[in-house]
């Protein structure tokens, strides 16, 4: 439950209580069987959560992550997009690969750049939210 996730993660609630852990599970297992959203936690190796990456299908193959706050600065979201863009557009057979921050996270675009993205530009009205189109940051990598 982090205000400063959510604000920059589009629909997911805050304050994020166990119910909503438990309906984000059940709604990515689901969108794995479907094959729209492959989700994975990130853990450094060890139980506990410091986050997750996932890689969206459909029009725009896109990458998405977030980090808890007690976890960032550490160098995870960076080895997570390596490791899961290594193998999406290696064996995975993708060609181009997305990824959109919004305009305030910096530290995620620096994530983007750190891993090979290039940077395309400050797209007004990008990404839907529940509250309505949000300007983003887009980046693509092509394999």
């Amino acid at each position: 439950d982090d205000p400063d996730t959510a604000r920059f993660i589009p629909g997911m609630p805050s304050p994020y209580t166990e119910a909503d852990a438990s309906d984000f599970l059940a709604a990515a297992r689901a969108k794995w069987a479907s094959g729209s959203v492959y989700s994975w936690a990130i853990t450094a190796g060890g139980p506990e959560l410091l986050g997750t990456i996932a890689l969206h299908l459909g029009e725009r193959d896109a990458v998405g992550y977030w980090v808890a706050p007690w976890a960032r600065g550490r160098g995870l979201a960076t080895r997570a997009v390596e490791t899961l863009c290594g193998w999406a557009l290696g064996d995975g057979g993708f060609d181009l690969l997305e990824l959109t921050t919004d305009p305030g996270t910096v530290a995620s675009q620096r994530v983007a750049e750190k891993t090979g993205f290039e940077r395309k530009g400050l797209v007004h009205g990008y990404v839907q939210t529940p509250a309505g189109p949000r300007d983003s940051v887009v980046f693509s990598l092509r394999g």
